[in-house]
C-alpha cells in the first residue's frame, strides 16, 4: 500500500487508487466503521485526484447535513416545507396530518395544501413567516394545545422585534387563517387564541 501526497485522502494498492477518509469522532454513532474507504478504480493519479476531491466534498456536506440535525434552527420547519421557493411535499405533509396530531408545521401544510393553487408567492411566504414566528416564540405545538399566554407571548416577540402595532396585525392574520382552516379541515372544534389576542 502506497500513498501519493499530491493525491489527497487517497493510498493506492496494486497500482489502484482507493479514497479513504476517517469518520470524525462525533460522527461515528452514524457509522459501523471508523474509516471509509474504497476502490476508485483507476490507475491515473489525475482521474484519482478529481474522483476524491468530488468523493470528500461530498462527505464534508453529508457530515455537515448530519451535525445540523441536532441544531435547534428558527422556523426549521419550512425546510421541508420550501425548496427553492416552491412548496415541496405539502400533499403528502398533510395527508398524514389530516388523521394525526395536527401540530402547527402540519396545519400550515393543510392550509398551501387546499389554498396555494392560484395564489402568488407571497401568499405562501405570508403563511409560512407568520407561523415560523409562533414556532420561535412559542416553540412547535399540536394547534389544540396553544394557549392564551403563547399567543400573548407571540404577541410580545413580535413587539421584541421592532414591529409596529399595524404590522404586528398583518403578521396575526395569517396564523388565525392557517389555524382556523386546519382545525375546519380536520373536524376539530376548536378557539383560536391567536384571534383574540390584544
Amino acid at each position: 500500500m502506497a500513498f501519493d501526497k499530491s493525491v489527497p485522502s487517497t493510498f493506492a494498492k496494486s497500482g489502484i487508487y482507493y479514497f479513504e477518509r476517517r469518520v470524525p469522532s462525533d460522527l461515528r454513532k452514524h457509522y459501523s466503521t471508523s474509516k471509509i474507504s474504497y476502490s476508485l478504480r483507476t490507475w491515473s493519479p489525475a482521474v484519482a485526484k478529481s474522483r476524491s476531491i468530488r468523493a470528500a466534498q461530498q462527505l464534508e456536506e453529508h457530515w455537515y447535513y448530519l451535525r445540523i440535525q441536532n441544531f435547534k434552527l428558527p422556523a426549521k420547519y419550512l425546510l421541508r416545507l420550501v425548496q427553492n421557493g416552491s412548496v415541496v411535499n405539502v400533499g403528502a405533509s398533510a395527508a398524514v396530518s389530516e388523521t394525526a396530531d395536527v401540530k402547527l408545521s402540519d396545519a400550515v401544510a393543510i392550509y398551501l395544501k387546499r389554498k396555494w393553487q392560484g395564489r402568488p408567492v407571497t401568499f405562501h411566504r405570508a403563511a409560512g413567516r407568520a407561523c415560523g414566528y409562533v414556532i420561535d416564540a412559542c416553540s412547535e405545538k399540536s394547534i389544540t394545545a396553544y394557549r392564551k399566554a403563547d399567543a400573548n407571548a407571540f404577541r410580545d416577540d413580535l413587539i421584541g422585534r421592532g414591529l409596529a402595532g399595524s404590522s404586528i396585525t398583518r403578521v396575526f392574520g395569517p396564523v388565525r387563517s392557517v389555524v382556523n382552516f386546519a382545525a375546519s379541515e380536520i373536524g376539530i372544534d376548536l378557539p383560536n387564541v391567536f384571534g383574540k389576542a390584544y
